[in-house]
């Protein structure tokens, strides 16, 4: 499966290089989606603030709709969004250090193939 002219220590590192993108091109998706949910979440806090905490409510747990309280629904609000916000935080720095990996690689990649070429 070699090209010619291209060992296979070099095509190693292009299929880790591609790897490399598919994952960052993941990282970035999933920061995406976090940060929307935070978003939503940050919405729903708003909208039941100012509301008395004894007062029932309905929040939804899956496909499930279950009878709470405004403070309890609170407590999990703000929970969620603490998982979501630590989770984006966890992805960033992975991110971060993927992107870095990528660099390097990047670098050896087209080192190998000026001094093949050359």
């Amino acid at each position: 499966m070699s090209n010619k002219g291209i060992s296979q220590q070099l095509e190693n590192k292009i299929k880790q290089y591609q790897n490399l993108q598919q994952k960052i091109a993941s990282l970035q998706q999933q920061i995406q989606n976090l940060k929307v949910e935070e978003l939503e979440i940050n919405k729903a806090i708003k909208e039941i603030e100012e509301l008395p905490d004894n007062e029932e409510c309905y929040r939804s747990i899956g496909r499930l709709m279950i009878k709470s309280t405004i403070k309890e629904t609170k407590v999990k609000l703000k929970d969620q969004k603490e998982f979501a916000t630590t989770r984006v935080e966890i992805f960033e720095k992975d991110l971060k250090k993927t992107k870095k990996q990528h660099d390097e690689l990047e670098a050896e990649i087209k080192t190998a193939i000026e001094s093949s070429s050359g």
